[in-house]
């Protein structure tokens, strides 16, 4: 059986010539050894050293970067927001910065361990902004952690009742500005929980 690569040089010597996005496409896939092959035939690198790290290929990501390709301004922000830690912490030793977008969008998706990491390198945003991303999709694992380290909440606004419980298990006070989140945004159960609570 032949590897895709094999296929590629085969092609590529009966003078078949690929679409121009093809290495994009390999580097989609993961297939760094094609990505090699079409790279020293001439195929230009448009955006994928960003594919490689938005889709969390390390060893591609380490391949690139040798041949002196860089990422955009939002490579530590996709590797985050895809809870990519590996290809994060590459970058970081690389010298790469993000923004409040990395915090934010690891914790909106649920990246617990990619979370903890930017915090532990001095990534912050603001208490709203990323309460708000964490609870806007329920991830209670994200939101006790936040909660750990000072972060607060507004669960009530999207609905998600078990990050609401337990909020106020550990003592969080439901305001007037909680019951009125969860009245405007329809969510019943919620709303009739924070009212028995007093």
């Amino acid at each position: 059986k032949k590897s895709t690569e094999d296929v590629q040089k085969y092609l590529h010597e009966l003078g078949y010539k690929g679409t121009e996005d093809a290495i994009d496409k390999a580097a989609r896939n993961d297939h760094l050894e094609v990505l090699k092959y079409l790279h020293s035939v001439g195929y230009s690198l448009t955006y994928t050293i960003n594919l490689s790290i938005f889709f969390g290929h390390l060893e591609m990501l380490k391949y690139l970067h040798e041949h002196g390709y860089k990422g955009d301004i939002w490579a530590i922000d996709g590797a985050a927001k895809n809870g990519h830690l590996e290809v994060l912490k590459y970058l970081h030793e690389l010298g790469y910065k993000g923004d409040i977008w990395a915090i934010k969008g690891a914790a909106e998706n649920g990246h617990l361990e990619v979370l903890k990491y930017l915090h532990s390198i001095g990534y912050k945003a603001t208490e709203w902004e990323i309460t708000r991303a964490a609870e806007k999709n329920g991830h209670l694992e994200v939101v006790k952690y936040l909660r750990s380290i000072g972060y607060t909440n507004s669960a009530a606004i999207n609905g998600h009742f078990e990050v609401v419980k337990y909020l106020l298990e550990i003592g969080y006070k439901g305001d007037k500005l909680a019951i009125s989140y969860a009245a405007i945004n329809n969510h019943f159960e919620i709303l009739k929980y924070l009212h028995e609570l007093g």
